[in-house]
């Protein structure tokens, strides 16, 4: 049995993204596709406009058989956390053989390259490290020279420029020898590009559903019904929503509680706290505390952390997944999760009562705070990961 697996957010689902699938079962060969999916909260440390069970329906009717969801310790972190994250989330399982990644075929060897030297950092690399993050560079940035200076990869910060060429190197990094990495070229719409194109990216989708455009934002997606319910529905999460409760957070947190939050370093605190005590929006927030050296998604994720209540203690603890939590399947996969159940090494989930997990609590009260800046009132009540089971799709 070969699986291929895809590391993801789809926010939204969108036809770039049944594209990719359709690709890496073509090119992997495989008899099934698994995707560890962003919950409610996604990398960029905002919680994602669309339910978390409705963008894995979309998925598994595009293409997908199973979809688990990577826990929101992973899913708003840092690149290198993210990829960990997923990568033992999907092997864990015992079953995955591929891992299927946005990147241009031709950058993998200099990618490679790159991801060794990282795994077993020299003395020299660090000490580069540090020379850039003195002179104030991202920490992103500051690593991708580094690496670039001390083992000889030229090209490779501007190549780490790319959004997906940053992740596909943090997959390599964490890949388990015994899983292929399938990279599969971008078409279609860049990362950040807002104009709406056959194959848009999601960047331009949200803007779209943002502006009301909903008919041209439809359009750019498969299943367009699902997301016209919700879109109509109210069943939609700005990334405002939640404003009021971060800024109350952030303004009744004493200083050594903000300190312990996970990111927050070098007396980022203190930014923050000021910051916080004129903000009107999340935006606002941000901006004030954006420099050159901290990106606006770093301290994005920082703020969604204080929010949440986890700490740099609690993610060390947590530094890989403790369970798979099957947010849905079609009923064709059940040979795949029998194969799964019989191999795992970490428990296959589909209801989470009476299940102690501290990383399950987490997720649960972020799905708790997805809910509450919901658009439509009568979808904010607290408690639906306890009553809503599995997807399931013909």
């Amino acid at each position: 049995m070969k699986v291929c697996g895809v590391i993801c957010e789809y926010n939204p689902f969108h036809r770039g993204h049944a594209h990719h699938l359709a690709l890496a079962r073509e090119r992997s060969g495989a008899d099934f596709i698994v995707c560890a999916m962003s919950g409610p909260v996604v990398q960029r440390g905002v919680f994602a406009r669309h339910d978390k069970r409705l963008r894995a329906r979309m998925a598994l009717l595009s293409g997908a058989d199973l979809v688990l969801e990577l826990p929101v310790r992973f899913a708003c972190a840092p690149a290198p956390e993210f990829a960990r994250g997923g990568v033992s989330l999907l092997a864990g399982l015992g079953v995955v053989t591929h891992l299927s990644f946005g990147c241009e075929p031709s950058a993998l060897p200099v990618l490679a390259r790159a991801s060794q030297l990282l795994a077993h950092e020299t003395p020299a690399f660090t000490a580069a490290l540090r020379a850039g993050l003195d002179q104030g560079l991202p920490y992103p940035r500051a690593r991708a020279l580094a690496a670039e200076q001390t083992g000889g990869i030229p090209g490779l910060s501007a190549l780490l420029a790319q959004p997906n060429a940053a992740l596909a190197l943090e997959y390599l990094a964490a890949l388990p020898g015994a899983i292929v990495p399938v990279p599969i070229p971008r078409e279609g719409a860049g990362y950040h590009d807002e104009a709406l194109v056959p194959l848009s990216s999601a960047t331009a989708v949200r803007a779209a559903l943002s502006q009301g455009r909903l008919s041209d934002a439809l359009a750019a997606v498969p299943c367009p019904e699902l997301i016209e319910e919700a879109e109509r529905s109210g069943a939609i999460h700005d990334e405002e929503a939640l404003t009021q409760a971060l800024l109350y957070r952030l303004r009744t947190m004493d200083a050594d509680a903000l300190a312990a939050i996970a990111g927050m370093d070098e007396g980022l605190h203190n930014r923050f706290l000021a910051a916080a005590r004129t903000a009107a929006t999340r935006d606002e927030l941000i901006l004030a505390v954006k420099s050159k050296r901290y990106t606006y998604a770093r301290l994005s994720r920082i703020a969604t952390n204080a929010l949440l209540g986890v700490t740099a203690d609690f993610a060390r603890t947590y530094d890989r997944p403790t369970c798979a939590r099957v947010l849905g399947f079609r009923k064709s996969a059940q040979p795949l999760l029998s194969e799964i159940k019989r191999r795992t090494a970490l428990p296959l989930i589909t209801r989470i009562a009476g299940i102690d997990d501290p990383l399950l609590a987490l997720d649960v009260r972020a799905q708790d705070l997805w809910a509450l800046g919901c658009q439509s009132p009568a979808l904010r009540a607290a408690g639906q990961d306890y009553t809503a089971g599995p997807v399931i799709a013909e």
